[in-house]
C-alpha cells in the first residue's frame, strides 16, 4: 500500500516537472538569464563593434532564430548600413535588401516592433531556401533613432508574444549600450583633435619664444650696447616670461607626445630602480640647494615593471621636481619601491606646503595650481601632474594621493610588473 502510495506520488511529480507550465517557466528562465548576459555584455565594454557583434549573438541565442542583422542609421546619409550579421551570409540578403530594409525603416518609423507576416504578408521576403524575416526592432533612445534589429527564422518560424516582448527589451539594452559606445567614440575623436593641437601649437610656439629668450639674453648681456635700470628690468621681465611660456610649450608637447606614443609603441621592460636612481642623481643639486634631505628606499636589484621608459621618466622627474619646488628649505623629500605580487607601488612623499583639501578634486586639471603652491613659486605650468596621470592611466596603474595642507604629500603609484610573453 505504502509502495502504491509512493509510485503514485512520484508519477505525479514526474507529470508536474513535465507540464507545459514548467515548460514555460523553464523557457522564461532560460530567457531572462539570456537577458542579464545580453546586459552584463553589453555593459562590458565600450567598443561599438564588439557590443553590435555581441548583441546579434545573443539574440540568435535567446530566439533560437536562424540568424540576425543589425544595422545602423548614418547620420551625414540618412542611410542604413548593415554592422552585425550572424547566421546568415551577406551576400544570401543582398538580392532582398530593399525588401529589408523597408522592414527596417518602418520599425524604425513606428518605434514598435514590426512582424512582417502580419504587416508585410505579400512582400515577406525569402532570404534564401532556408530563412526568411521574422521581425524589426527598432533602436532608439528617446528621440534619436539609431538603427534596427532584423531577425531571420526558419521559413514559416512565428515567434511568441512573449518572444517579441523579450526582443523589444533586448533592443532596449542594446540602445542603450550604442548610444554610451558613440558618446565614447566621440570623447576619444576628442582627445586625438586635442593632441594634435597640442603638438601643432607647441612646434609653432617654440621658434619665436626661442627668438625672444635669446635677443632679450643678448641685450642683457650687453652686446648691442649699456643698458639703464630701467631697460634692464623691462627686458629681464620679457626675459622671464618666455622662459615661463617656454616651460608650457614645453610640457604641453611631453602631454601630446605621450598621448600619441604610447598608443603605438610596445610596452617593454622598465628597470624602477635603475630609473629612480638616474633621477635621484639628476634633481641632487637641486635638492642641496634647499638642504632639503632626498631619501631612497628600495632594495638593490631590478624591479621590473611594462612600460614605456619616456613615460615613466617623465612620471618620477615631475613628481620629485614638484616635491622639492614645494618643500621649504630644511624638509625632506623620500622615494619609496614597495613590491606585491602583480604590481610594483612607487611612492613619492614630502614634507613641503600640501594641498588644501577643497582643491584636491581639482589637482590633476590641467593648468590648474593650488593657491598656496602659486604663493610660494610664480614660476609653473600646472601641467606636470596632467603628464603624471595622463602617463599612469596610459600604462593602465593606480594613482593616489594622500595630503594634508602644511604637512606634505604622498604621490602612491601602482605599475604592473612585467611579464614577459
Amino acid at each position: 500500500m505504502v509502495g502504491g502510495s509512493v509510485a503514485g506520488i512520484l508519477a505525479g511529480g514526474f507529470l508536474f516537472l513535465n507540464s507545459s507550465q514548467i515548460r514555460i517557466v523553464r523557457l522564461q528562465a532560460l530567457q531572462l538569464h539570456a537577458f542579464c548576459k545580453a546586459i552584463k555584455q553589453a555593459a562590458g565594454t565600450l567598443q561599438l563593434q564588439e557590443i553590435l557583434d555581441s548583441a546579434a549573438r545573443v539574440i540568435v541565442e535567446v530566439t533560437g532564430v536562424k540568424g540576425c542583422s543589425i544595422k545602423l542609421l548614418e547620420s551625414r546619409t540618412g542611410n542604413l548600413k548593415a554592422r552585425a550579421i550572424v547566421g546568415i551570409e551577406p551576400s544570401a540578403i543582398e538580392s532582398t535588401m530593399k525588401t529589408v530594409d523597408s522592414i527596417y525603416h518602418a520599425g524604425m518609423m513606428a518605434k514598435g516592433s514590426v512582424i512582417v507576416r502580419d504587416t508585410l504578408l505579400r512582400e515577406f521576403p525569402t532570404v534564401n531556401e532556408e530563412a526568411e524575416s521574422l521581425i524589426c526592432v527598432p533602436l532608439h533612445l528617446e528621440e534619436r533613432m539609431l538603427g534596427a534589429i532584423c531577425v531571420f527564422g526558419e521559413p514559416g518560424q512565428r515567434l511568441s508574444p512573449e518572444m517579441i516582448s523579450l526582443l523589444a527589451s533586448l533592443g532596449g539594452v542594446v540602445s542603450l549600450a550604442i548610444a554610451h559606445a558613440f558618446v565614447y567614440e566621440d570623447l576619444e575623436k576628442l582627445v586625438q583633435v586635442k593632441t594634435r593641437f597640442m603638438f601643432q601649437a607647441s612646434h609653432e610656439l617654440r621658434s619665436p619664444l626661442n627668438t625672444i629668450q635669446s635677443i632679450a639674453r643678448t641685450l642683457l648681456e650687453g652686446h648691442a650696447g649699456e643698458l639703464n635700470e630701467k631697460q634692464r628690468e623691462m627686458l629681464a621681465r620679457i626675459d622671464t616670461r618666455a622662459a615661463m611660456l617656454s616651460e608650457i610649450v614645453g610640457d604641453l608637447l611631453i602631454l601630446a607626445t605621450g598621448r600619441a606614443e604610447f598608443t603605438t609603441l610596445k610596452p617593454v621592460a622598465v628597470d624602477l630602480v635603475q630609473l629612480l636612481e638616474e633621477c635621484v642623481r639628476f634633481f641632487e643639486t637641486k635638492a642641496e640647494e634647499k638642504s632639503i634631505e632626498l631619501g631612497t628606499h628600495f632594495q638593490a636589484g631590478v624591479a621590473l615593471v611594462q612600460g614605456n621608459l619616456e613615460g615613466l621618466r617623465s612620471v618620477v622627474t615631475n613628481l620629485l621636481s614638484n616635491a622639492i619646488k614645494y618643500t621649504p628649505v630644511g624638509g625632506r623629500v623620500s622615494l619609496r619601491l614597495l613590491d606585491s605580487k602583480d604590481q610594483i607601488a612607487l611612492e613619492v612623499s614630502d614634507t613641503g606646503i600640501g594641498i588644501p583639501a577643497e582643491e584636491k578634486e581639482r589637482l590633476f586639471t590641467e593648468f590648474f595650481r593650488a593657491s598656496n603652491a602659486k604663493t610660494m613659486a610664480q614660476v609653473g605650468t600646472g601641467l606636470g601632474l596632467s603628464i603624471v596621470k595622463a602617463a599612469v592611466e596610459q600604462h593602465g596603474g593606480n594613482l593616489e594621493v594622500e595630503s594634508e595642507e602644511g604637512r606634505g604629500s604622498c604621490f602612491r603609484i601602482r605599475l604592473n610588473k612585467y611579464a614577459p610573453l
